[in-house]
């Protein structure tokens, strides 16, 4: 599992520093970055792989079918290889959503819901990633230690204020063009470390005077937010 999330993240990475090198050299007329725009469906495709990777549900997949398929043929129209317009593949769109809700009807949910569509975890750890899509849960553990997020041009919101810890816990949280929202109990302390870039870190939690209970946040953002409150 760590070895996969290495992988995805380090694909993320490459992509971004990828193209901020090429609008550099495009700034400083060392190379046309219009040499290359053809090919920007190529991360629509790699977006999808990664949502096959993580997401084992119908939804999930069919999602990760559709950002390969559209990928793939924005690609071959933009290198010539045939053309077609939009309005005649448009009633696509419908019939992969029309799959996607009897398959999802069939195959049932992978976890318990609430009747106000949050999903319940019992947990004491959290392994959250959504892509494309958002995200409610509630964690209700009396021993929570801590996990994962990560969100991909989506959001996230996670409720601890049922949940306790027994001395620390360590979050990591990986945002690219995202954001994430947590709820924190009054009486945990909080540390949020890690490297924004051209996002935003927004605490509104109200420090305990005293408490033995610490929430450890490593945040790596990517245009994206972090949002704590009580």
């Amino acid at each position: 599992m760590r070895s996969n999330d290495s992988k995805q993240q380090m694909l993320f990475g490459l992509v971004l520093t990828l193209l901020g090198l090429a609008f550099l050299l495009d700034n400083f007329h060392i190379f046309d970055v219009r040499r290359i725009l053809p090919f920007w469906p190529l991360v629509l495709i790699a977006l999808g792989v990664l949502k096959l990777s993580q997401d084992s549900d119908a939804r999930g997949r069919g999602i990760g079918f559709a950002l390969i398929a559209v990928g793939g043929l924005l690609t071959l129209r933009h290198l010539g290889v045939f053309d077609f317009r939009w309005r005649d593949f448009w009633p696509l769109i419908l019939i992969g959503a029309g799959v996607l809700v009897m398959a999802r009807g069939r195959l049932g949910g992978g976890g318990r819901t609430g009747a106000d569509g949050v999903e319940l975890h019992a947990e004491d750890r959290i392994q959250l990633s959504t892509i494309l899509s958002g995200n409610q849960s509630k964690i209700s553990s009396q021993s929570f230690s801590g996990g994962e997020i990560k969100v991909v041009m989506g959001e996230a919101q996670l409720d601890l204020r049922q949940a306790s810890i027994e001395g620390t816990a360590q979050l990591r949280i990986h945002v690219v063009m995202g954001s994430v929202k947590l709820f924190l109990p009054p009486d945990w302390r909080v540390s949020v470390t890690g490297k924004p870039l051209l996002s935003e870190i927004d605490d509104k939690t109200t420090p305990p005077l005293m408490s033995s209970k610490q929430l450890l946040i490593q945040a790596e953002l990517v245009l994206g937010g972090l949002e704590l409150r009580n």
